[in-house]
């Protein structure tokens, strides 16, 4: 790795929101502390992600001092590490999940009603507020 590639761990090329970008689209984790910008050029793609909570508003400030322009930003369930769903950080897409794809596993006796009751919740809850609470957001962009 050359001292212009950004410092942290190797990640994986089957991450699937590397899926969504052209190839050299260069990948820095929020998770992994401080990493060197200087790899950071106009022609090639950024992905910025984070696994805390209010991830949002940090990696929107992380583009904004990068000099990133957002062009999508995704929500990642449930974890960086372990993606079953990654989908828009949009209204519509929000709903659809929270509609159409979020249920209640079968064989959970115990605990059905309350997931019920949770699921329900996130349902009449603003789009905004069910997607804020989720840590795992990857941003997609390029510099300025």
């Amino acid at each position: 790795m050359s001292s212009a590639e950004p410092v942290g761990r190797l990640h994986r090329p089957t991450s699937p929101w590397l899926q969504l970008c052209p190839p050299g689209t260069i990948e820095l984790d929020l998770r992994d502390g401080p990493f060197d910008v200087a790899g950071l050029t106009t022609e090639r793609p950024v992905v910025l992600l984070d696994q805390h909570p209010l991830s949002r508003s940090r990696l929107r400030r992380t583009a904004r001092r990068l000099g990133v322009a957002v062009e999508r930003e995704l929500v990642v369930l449930p974890t960086l590490a372990h993606p079953m769903i990654v989908m828009d950080d949009v209204e519509q897409a929000i709903r659809y999940f929270w509609t159409a794809v979020a249920t209640v596993p079968p064989g959970l006796a115990l605990t059905a009603l309350p997931a019920s009751a949770a699921l329900g919740i996130a349902r009449r809850t603003p789009w905004r507020w069910t997607v804020a609470i989720a840590p795992a957001r990857v941003v997609i962009g390029r510099r300025s």
